[in-house]
């Protein structure tokens, strides 16, 4: 059996995969005890050898068939593609954004050069739209009076997903229902 590092993408975390184990009730019988290279190899010695997976119908991975999962499993892991570095540049990018935008769009008073700079390095950051504060930023960027063009943030749609649940949670609900009635009404007091 080749290694881990061949088959499993080492970005899944044990705590990760011992998650999907538990989320397709893949029987393992591995916990916690073990390490991440015994759960790897276990989990694809399974995997590979089996043609049909119980898939929830809530699915938060978006995974259809057993193809999928070995297919998911392979490539890096959706929710740790930054490291520390690029996550910091990202950060710092959305930071200058955000100043742009606070200070009513005003290319002097702002970090950049031109307007041009701006889309670019909106344009740039817009590629990481799974972390909340840049759709914040390029949500307040679209209002600027100059805009070039819009932007929109590529989400991926594990993370559209929550969105969607959490507007729906967001929402709320009358229960109560009243009707108006207008007239002349005489209420007696006994």
């Amino acid at each position: 059996m080749p290694k881990n590092n061949t088959i499993i993408d080492k970005s899944h975390s044990k705590k990760e995969l011992l998650h999907i184990i538990n989320y397709f009730n893949i029987p393992t019988g591995l916990s916690q005890k073990n390490n991440k290279y015994e759960i790897a190899t276990n989990l694809w010695d399974i995997i590979s050898k089996t043609d049909y997976i119980h898939i929830p119908k809530d699915n938060q991975f978006l995974i259809e068939n057993i193809q999928d999962l070995r297919l998911f499993l392979k490539n890096q892991n959706p929710k740790k593609k930054l490291s520390v570095k690029e996550k910091d540049n990202i950060s710092f990018k959305t930071k200058k954004l955000n100043h742009y935008c606070i200070n009513n769009y005003c290319i002097e008073t702002s970090f950049f050069e031109d307007l041009i700079d701006v889309y670019d390095t909106a344009s740039f950051v817009s590629s990481h739209g799974d972390l909340p504060s840049v759709r914040k930023t390029l949500k307040a960027l679209m209002d600027d009076p100059k805009k070039l063009y819009d932007i929109e943030p590529k989400i991926s749609p594990e993370i559209m997903k929550e969105i969607h649940i959490k507007k729906k949670l967001k929402k709320r609900s009358s229960i109560y229902k009243c009707d108006v009635k207008h007239g002349h009404f005489v209420i007696n007091f006994d």
